[in-house]
């Protein structure tokens, strides 16, 4: 783990101990650096250490999703439609549409006027390509989609690689520590299936009454096994994407599977992107 990180013998100077006043000085100086060292000292063979940066990290994390909690207040907004309802919005048609095909009746996104009655199930990849500040990334937006629930947006989580697991359904209230310390607690592994994802929380999204049921998916979209995740699209009103970490086949990939699904993708490339990224989807 020293080989790793830079500052982990100042943040943890003896066996089993964590200096909370090392890692806030860290914290401010470099957060991707202070949450990535965090989540693996949440994962070390250590038990006090390891207890002691869950605990630390469940604080800081939770923190940090507060901001994420801030949405635009209003009666009424404009949102994509992909039921056909409302008027043409050609520029996400155009991006849905693989030129050159015949315009299919799922190609069409329209756009509505609407209220606030969403539901939202965030779905995070788990499988082998999230280790380190990409779980804390992870974590924080678990809390702050989880903060960010209330009466008129219902919301939902699960996570994934080649299996799926509900970790919070639609009107389940669970605390937003308890999610960062069930995140926290998984470590990248696997294959990704996205197809399966998007099909689970298409199910948790189903039984809800709303005006929009939208997935953000947490991931880099470069599904491994299972069907092309442009194939599971059916049900979900609106897609969005917050890719983290992306490599450039990632940000390609992920914008594309956005466009596909009528929302937008977020690239996080610092845990301080997550902030307006959440703010954007959920607003």
């Amino acid at each position: 783990m020293a080989a790793r990180h830079d500052s982990f013998e100042e943040v943890s100077p003896e066996v089993g101990e964590l200096d909370k006043e090392a890692f806030a000085a860290l914290m401010a100086e470099d957060a991707d650096a202070a949450a990535a060292l965090l989540t693996d000292l949440a994962a070390a063979t250590d038990r006090e250490l390891r207890m002691a940066a869950q605990r630390l990290a469940t604080r800081v994390f939770v923190q940090v999703g507060r901001v994420g909690r801030a949405r635009t207040r209003g009666t009424r907004r404009l949102v994509p439609d992909r039921r056909g309802d409302g008027d043409l919005d050609l520029d996400r048609t155009l991006d849905r549409w693989d030129l050159g095909t015949p315009l299919a009746e799922g190609d069409l996104v329209t756009r509505r006027w609407t209220g606030h009655r969403r539901t939202v199930c965030l779905a995070v990849d788990t499988s082998g390509s999230m280790t380190g500040l990409g779980v804390a990334i992870a974590a924080v937006a678990a809390a702050g989609v989880v903060l960010t629930g209330d009466e008129k947006l219902r919301t939902s989580l699960l996570t994934f690689g080649r299996e799926v697991d509900v970790v919070q359904r639609p009107g389940q209230r669970r605390a937003a520590e308890d999610v960062v310390t069930h995140l926290i607690g998984l470590r990248g592994h696997g294959t990704t299936d996205l197809a399966a994802a998007l099909r689970a929380a298409r199910l948790q999204l189903a039984s809800e009454v709303a005006d929009e049921r939208v997935v953000v998916l947490l991931s880099d979209c470069l599904h491994t096994t299972g069907d092309p995740p442009e194939t599971a699209l059916a049900g979900i009103d609106r897609l969005d994407v917050l890719c983290p970490l992306p490599t450039p086949e990632a940000e390609e990939v992920a914008r594309a599977l956005a466009a596909r699904g009528g929302g937008t993708a977020q690239m996080v490339r610092t845990l301080r992107d997550l902030g307006p990224a959440l703010t954007r989807l959920l607003g």
